[in-house]
């Protein structure tokens, strides 16, 4: 009887164990469901978007991943990221800024998975603890924890077929313990491509050019990163990166050239373009834990120095009596940066308050060489020569205060001042500038949320001051009658950003916003006889307002699609050039999808498509001009092993639009190679998991360069 009893007692008592374990892997299943993230986000200052939600971003490379974010556009053939309806952004890594841009940041973003990328923050009104330079807004690429102890890594390659053939390497090595961290990467590209542009005046004089242009370039790109926790509330790291890079063109231009008196000139140019540039750059930060409660201080310092050095051999033949200039130019351009801030983040009961400070200086030393090839040697030319320096020091301080009202409302509103003393040296000619302006740039933000609904309300004002390019009056020939140059006089612009938001169910997003632009500046091109000079200048100020709508869902469990589109209108007010002002609506949009092809998802087909219909700005107009993208991506072994192949731009669309000014009107008609394709392997390893913190240094500046 009693062994009956202890019988019926187990069954009942497993089948108590088997229940309980049931509800226990339900609840689980439950918080699962719970804490599965959401594909959008919404804060006071910034949108999120999570990767990990994102089916169409499995398996790509940091490039491809930031194309599939709501209103970011990537366009490749132009090296040019940014937020549909604003211009190009800045982009950072865990809130360190980048600082590179066309195809170097093209490649640095290349060299990181998706897998890596926890999120991405779009902040179109940066707050008051970044710098205020740059035109609309910031990227903030949000990279995971490092999950392994021990050694682990990744290796990438490419290969890309445009009208040349290119690829690229990518190598991660990774090793950590509980307190130290290192990382040991190498990045190797060779590619080349063909662009095609044709370029013309109308005006008194006629202007018509045609180049036909083949860009390489090539890159080997080692860095090491290192950090320590000194004990459980302090770190130090450093980060040290060498680019040794070269870059070449070759041009054959025609140009034909008929004066008022209907005299008829052509040109025939064969230009050699090669270039050395080796960039070091050195950072490092020292992290300190203040209290148990979040308190912190973060003191970061940052170098960086370049030495580009390039020759370009051009020979110019005149048809009309079939004489020859041979023509020679050296140049040496060193800029070079360094920049210290400290970061004070304070969380009390009643708010969160960020304070701190920085400094940064800006040196810059070029020297161009210009020589003739006379009776068989190479004769300097010192009316052609150039010697220029810049030297540009920031002073910044800056103060928030974050504070959350409830459930419902989140505030943070902050206060930057900048303070600039810049000047400029032109040896060859004894002039020189000097300027001293300071500024402040104040930011605000609320959100209220409820249930699926939030709105958000921000501000911020920016400024865009000058890179050393735009400030140096080089005179970059093309052919001996015609070239480019930057401006010494040029001084900044600033920005008003005001935006109202809505984001329903973390799904859809809609804002309304206005932005306003003084003192802007640009290149302007205007014709002198067989001359075509090509300078920058302040000369408008912009007014832009537009709508912006996104809506992004994951449909049948296997089909993610994302819609956007934009409209702005536009209008601007010139001065200092006479010009007919262009101001219009502005449309477009974008329709990614992507859709699993197994159970698994480990094999997946993409197809993209984006529009921009014809629209005016200042005193251009662009035409229509479309992309259709699509491509497949497999993973293999648990993920470890991903194959991308990927076909962009597959109509060869071509950028064309026009520039009008009162006596003139300038026409494009270019083709950078952008259809292409693009087969992409990566193959993953790792050791032992463990969530260790990988700190990202700032360094805010190498982007003027």
């Amino acid at each position: 009887m009693k062994l009956k009893y202890f019988f019926i007692l187990s069954l009942l008592s497993a089948s108590s164990l088997a229940k309980a374990q049931k509800d226990s892997l339900k609840n689980i299943e439950q918080v699962n469901i719970l804490i599965k993230k959401k594909l959008l986000e919404r804060k006071a200052d910034r949108m999120i978007f999570n990767v990990e939600a994102s089916i169409a971003s499995q398996g790509m490379d940091g490039t491809e991943t930031l194309a599939n974010v709501p209103m970011i556009k990537v366009d490749e053939s132009l090296g040019i990221i940014s937020i549909v309806g604003k211009s190009s952004v800045n982009v950072m890594i865990n809130g360190r800024m980048l600082n590179l841009s066309g195809q170097a940041l093209l490649n640095y973003l290349k060299s990181i998975r998706s897998e890596n990328i926890a999120k991405i923050e779009v902040i179109t009104t940066p707050p008051a603890k970044y710098e205020a330079q740059g035109n609309s807004g910031l990227i903030n690429i949000i990279l995971k924890k490092n999950p392994n102890l021990g050694f682990s890594g990744n290796l990438t390659t490419n290969l890309i077929q445009r009208t040349f053939s290119g690829f690229g390497t990518t190598g991660m090595l990774n090793y950590q313990t509980e307190k130290f961290s290192s990382s040991l990467k190498l990045v190797y590209y060779d590619s080349a491509k063909q662009a095609s542009e044709n370029y013309s005046i109308i005006g008194a004089t006629r202007n018509y050019s045609s180049s036909i242009r083949r860009d390489m370039w090539n890159e080997l790109t080692p860095s090491i990163s290192m950090s320590y926790k000194i004990s459980k509330n302090s770190e130090a790291g450093f980060e040290y990166l060498y680019a040794h890079q070269r870059s070449g063109m070759d041009i054959v231009n025609t140009t034909r050239n008929i004066s008022p008196d209907l005299i008829e000139e052509n040109l025939l140019t064969n230009t050699f373009h090669r270039e050395k540039d080796p960039t070091h750059t050195l950072s490092a930060y020292y992290d300190l834990k203040l209290d148990s409660l979040g308190k912190k201080l973060s003191i970061t310092g940052n170098f960086y120095k370049n030495n580009s050095d390039t020759e370009v051999n051009f020979s110019t033949r005149k048809l009309s009596d079939n004489t020859v200039q041979e023509v020679k130019t050296l140049s040496l351009v060193a800029p070079q940066i360094f920049s210290v801030q400290a970061d004070l983040e304070l969380p009390f009961s009643f708010g969160t308050i960020e304070t701190g400070a920085k400094f940064n200086q800006f040196k810059n030393n070029s020297d161009l060489k210009y020589f003739n090839l006379t009776d068989g040697g190479y004769i300097a030319d010192g009316n052609r020569a150039n010697l220029f320096g810049y030297q540009e020091e920031n002073y910044a301080a800056y103060f928030s205060y974050a504070k959350n009202f409830g459930e419902h409302w989140e505030t943070k509103a902050g206060l930057r001042y900048e303070n600039t003393v810049a000047e400029s040296h032109t040896p060859s000619n004894g002039s020189g500038n000097s300027y001293h302006y300071g500024q402040w740039f104040p930011s605000a933000y609320v959100s209220y949320k409820k249930d699926k609904n939030i709105f958000s309300l921000s501000y911020s004002r920016r400024i865009n001051r000058p890179g050393m390019s735009t400030l140096n009056p080089f005179r970059w020939y093309s052919n001996p009658y015609s070239y480019s140059s930057g401006n010494p006089l040029l001084t900044p612009s600033y920005i008003n950003n005001l935006e109202l938001a809505y984001t329903f169910n973390n799904k859809l997003t809609a804002s309304i916003y206005y932005l306003q632009t003084k003192n802007a500046f640009g290149q302007v091109s205007f014709q002198d006889g067989l001359s075509q000079i090509s300078t920058y200048l302040n000369y408008y100020n912009n007014h832009s307002s537009g709508l912006n709508v996104s809506y992004t869902n994951t449909f049948f469990k296997c089909w993610e699609s994302s819609v956007s589109a934009n409209a702005a209108y536009q209008d601007s007010d010139m001065f200092g050039i006479n010009a007919q002002n262009q101001k219009g609506l502005s449309v477009s949009y974008s329709v990614n999808n992507t859709v699993t092809l197994n159970k698994n998802k480990t094999a997946a087909f993409f197809l993209n498509y984006d529009q921009n219909l014809p629209y005016r700005n200042v005193n251009y107009y662009f035409q229509n001009f479309s992309n259709l993208s699509s491509g497949f991506k497999i993973s293999l072994m648990e993920k470890q092993l991903q194959i991308n192949a990927t076909v962009t731009n597959i109509f060869a669309q071509r950028s064309r639009g026009s520039i009008y000014f009162a006596d003139s009107v300038q026409h494009m008609n270019n083709y950078w190679d952008g259809r292409s394709f693009r087969l992409s392997v990566n193959y993953t390893f790792g050791g032992q998991k463990k969530k260790i913190q990988k700190k990202a240094i700032k360094f805010e500046e190498k982007d003027r360069v």
